[in-house]
């Protein structure tokens, strides 16, 4: 069969661009390597590429998050059209399927692991099941994705997940919404893969810094520290292979200076860290008890004498921060170390997540009592990106909160605090001889803070829509009716702030919470 797999973005910047980064999606590889070495695959970083609108496939995965829902809709009637059977999975679909069941053939719950081989097996006989749900502890039993077929979509494709979950429970964060969970995979697959990987990828790196690439290994784990002991086993890999490395952790970690130096000795170069907020009120509405305030100083300048360079996102609590707070960021960001973060956005209440569920809850008493609502009204799904405004500030009117935000954006960005930033960051790295170090701080620094888009309000359900387009024409459509149903954005809120009902707390028996070990695959008609 021909089969396409796509992971579905959207610009959250709204400028329509690719986002060509070190970071690039990693499912694609993945899926393929759960297909059958007959079937013909294109596999698509939407992040790096379009879609190749003139080919034709028969069978098209789809993967995305909340934002890019409106997206993969229009991406799945494009190809349904055209003969395709069209599966989704992902975040949304795992949280949502009954909202993602109407546009799709099939949808799948949960892992891949052990749903793909059935969807295809099914799809092959045209007999798609209509939702697919994983028994979970899958991802140990995982193949070795096939990254070298998107090595020409990646910075650095030597990429691999060796985790799955994270052990904390953050209100805000997806994860915790899905369900808790820490899986390892054992480091004996994982060396295995990472050989095969590097082996796989010669002659497919070219460029000056081939060599370099192909031996800086990117693990896309949400957490790669949930369990420390497993950490130090993958520490001992990396080292036996002379690879150096990348990923994420908590904060925790960085207070640990003899693991961050046996990390180094391994190849570590390179640390991601939410580290969210420098407010304590916020910090415990987040349920975030392993950022602890007063070590981030001495945490970011033992990493970096050490020699690992640590980025973070900053977010703001639109019900704890106020304009005040907002303005003084660029000082205790100086004063931290960080100097500038990886993005400063806003606190969101992804739908299905704790965050979002208990500000549905505080919504309909607030409105219940004739208050204003603390969603901001006609939210789209689209505008929960973490990028635009969607919960109403406690401490100023919305539109003064944004002028703020822009404002210490600007500050933040400025390019005389990026060069006091490296000429904080470099001399430390050149100590250690941290190149690579060296290098991505540079090429995270340089790309922070892009010019806006023009016409952004950053306000839920006024935002700037998403420039990408599926060239989907009127003869796509059966009538007047179902294209609007298609074009038309996904709606969160009313104008009055409250919720539709549709995104009330899903059946818990649909929700992929914590599944138990060693369940077989689900079909259900």
């Amino acid at each position: 069969m021909r089969v396409a797999i796509i992971s579905v973005f959207v610009d959250y910047h709204r400028r329509g661009q690719h986002h060509r980064g070190v970071l690039q999606p990693q499912v694609g590889p993945l899926i393929a390597a759960l297909l059958p070495d007959s079937a013909d695959i294109d596999i698509v970083n939407d992040t790096w590429i379009d879609p190749d609108w003139s080919k034709s496939y028969d069978l098209v995965f789809l993967s995305c998050m909340h934002a890019e829902f409106d997206r993969a809709r229009q991406i799945a009637h494009y190809w349904r059209r055209r003969g395709a059977q069209v599966v989704i999975g992902g975040s949304m679909a795992s949280m949502y399927p009954h909202l993602c069941a109407p546009w799709f053939d099939a949808v799948v719950v949960g892992d891949p692991e052990d749903t793909v081989p059935h969807v295809y097996e099914d799809a092959s006989r045209r007999q798609l099941q209509r939702l697919y749900r994983s028994g979970g502890d899958a991802s140990a039993r995982a193949p070795t994705p096939l990254v070298h077929r998107v090595a020409d979509q990646q910075i650095f494709p030597l990429a691999l997940e060796v985790t799955r979950g994270c052990p904390y429970t953050c209100d805000f964060c997806v994860l915790t919404g899905m369900g808790t969970r820490f899986d390892t995979r054992p480091t004996s697959r994982v060396e295995h893969d990472l050989v095969t990987l590097r082996e796989a990828l010669k002659g497919r790196v070219t460029g000056p810094l081939k060599n370099k690439r192909r031996r800086m290994a990117m693990f896309y784990d949400n957490n790669i520290a949930g369990n420390l002991g497993y950490l130090r086993q993958l520490c001992e890999v990396t080292e036996r292979l002379g690879l150096e490395w990348a990923s994420s952790v908590t904060f925790n970690v960085l207070t640990n200076k003899a693991l961050m130096q046996r990390m180094f000795d391994s190849g570590c170069r390179a640390l991601y860290v939410g580290l969210e907020t420098f407010n304590p009120a916020a910090l415990d509405d987040f349920n975030k008890p392993q950022n602890r305030l007063p070590l981030i100083k001495r945490a970011l300048d033992d990493a970096r004498e050490i020699g690992i360079l640590v980025t973070a996102g900053m977010i703001l609590s639109p019900q704890h921060d106020d304009i005040a707070y907002i303005r003084s960021l660029p000082a205790r960001l100086r004063e931290s170390g960080l100097h500038i973060p990886t993005f400063l956005a806003f606190e969101t209440p992804f739908p299905g997540t704790p965050y979002f569920h208990r500000l549905a809850a505080q919504n309909n008493g607030r409105l219940e009592r004739g208050e204003r609502a603390l969603f901001l009204p006609n939210a789209l799904l689209r505008d929960f990106t973490s990028y635009t405004l969607v919960v109403e500030p406690t401490h100023a009117p919305a539109q003064d909160y944004i002028e703020a935000y822009k404002a210490t954006v600007d500050e933040i960005y400025a390019p005389r605090r990026k060069l006091a930033k490296l000429m904080h960051d470099l001399p430390s790295f050149a100590r250690r001889r941290a190149w690579t170090s060296a290098m991505l701080d540079l090429g995270d620094t340089i790309t922070g803070g892009l010019p806006r888009a023009k016409g952004r309000t950053y306000l839920a359900g006024t935002d700037l829509a998403p420039p990408e387009r599926v060239p989907l024409t009127e003869a796509d459509f059966a009538d007047e009716a179902e294209a609007a149903a298609m074009l038309a954005p996904t709606a969160v809120t009313d104008a009055s702030g409250r919720l539709l009902p549709q995104w009330a707390p899903p059946d818990e028996s649909l929700r992929p919470v914590a599944p138990p070990r060693k369940k077989k695959t689900v079909v259900v008609s």
